[in-house]
């Protein structure tokens, strides 16, 4: 049975019991480590996900321009998968319709085969609905990742859906952004997308939320994200800020900031030091930025 087919069935099992599992295969990444690359898009976010088995994740892709003729799919995501030797993008998971998120995720589904891409239920937003469309007209399986999901994504790494809660796909963008928990042996990574302070609420209300060692900061480090209730919960000790340069949001703001050194996060942001680089041996986090 050809790969893509079993990995198909496997999918296509694995959903009906509400979770999702990524079949292992051969890589040349093939290794004992987790390995997470922030990646500097600019204003918005995207990360990239290699499993100590192989597996290919992309979170987020970044911007586009308006006329839709640049993204950073096409300058900065899809380069840096070359640039690893991937030819397979296993998972595509965007967080939310937002175009600071989403821009580039027609560019990879054009270069490269994707498993699955996965979302957070917004499909009728225009952005997002303009993607899932090519998706399925590539025969791309699409999912609607919902808490309480869990996803194998190989080599002892699992992630659980934390949010988004609920069914409500007309509320605010960022109010139901997929956020993920990942954790590999003793380490553990929090996906948190643009989750504001009403999302963070309901997932603390949820009570199931453990502390996390690596955070990736909610909203390119809005005042309105990564509040104190919710740092306290998640105690990181290390935070990456996923923002851009002289943008013209104020972000990151300085009360986010001060809250994640009030908790004594060691803070990493890609409009200072370009992408960054995490680690992981089942243990703990080493990153390193790209620029020192």
């Amino acid at each position: 049975m050809r790969r893509s087919t079993a990995l198909q069935l496997t999918l296509l099992i694995t959903l009906l019991n509400a979770g999702i599992l990524l079949a292992p295969r051969l890589s040349l990444r093939q290794s004992t480590q987790l390995r997470v690359v922030f990646l500097d898009v600019g204003q918005g976010d995207s990360c990239v996900i290699q499993t100590p088995t192989g597996q290919v994740i992309v979170i987020d892709t970044g911007n586009r321009s308006l006329d839709g003729q640049d993204d950073m799919g096409r300058r900065v995501v899809a380069p840096y998968l070359r640039s690893q030797g991937v030819q397979r993008v296993d998972l595509l998971l965007l967080t939310h319709p937002d175009l600071d998120h989403i821009g580039g995720a027609d560019t990879l589904l054009d270069r490269f085969p994707v498993g699955m891409l996965a979302t957070n239920g917004q499909d009728r937003q225009p952005n997002q609905e303009e993607v899932v469309k090519r998706a399925t007209q590539t025969g791309v399986a699409v999912h609607h990742a919902r808490q309480g999901e869990t996803m194998d994504l190989g080599g002892g790494v699992v992630a659980q859906v934390v949010a988004p809660i609920g069914d409500d796909v007309n509320e605010p963008t960022n109010s139901h952004s997929v956020v993920l928990r990942l954790t590999y042996g003793a380490s553990s990574l929090l996906l948190t997308g643009d989750a504001d302070t009403a999302e963070e609420e309901r997932i603390l209300q949820g009570g199931t939320l453990s502390s996390t060692q690596l955070l990736k900061v909610g909203h390119h480090g809005s005042r309105t994200s990564t509040t104190e209730p919710f740092l306290r919960r998640v105690a990181p000790k290390i935070a990456v800020i996923s923002v851009g340069k002289r943008n013209p949001f104020g972000h990151p703001a300085p009360a986010t900031l001060e809250r994640l050194n009030r908790q004594g996060a060691q803070v990493f942001r890609t409009d200072r030091q370009g992408a960054i680089t995490c680690v992981s041996d089942g243990a703990s986090w080493t990153c390193r930025p790209y620029t020192q």
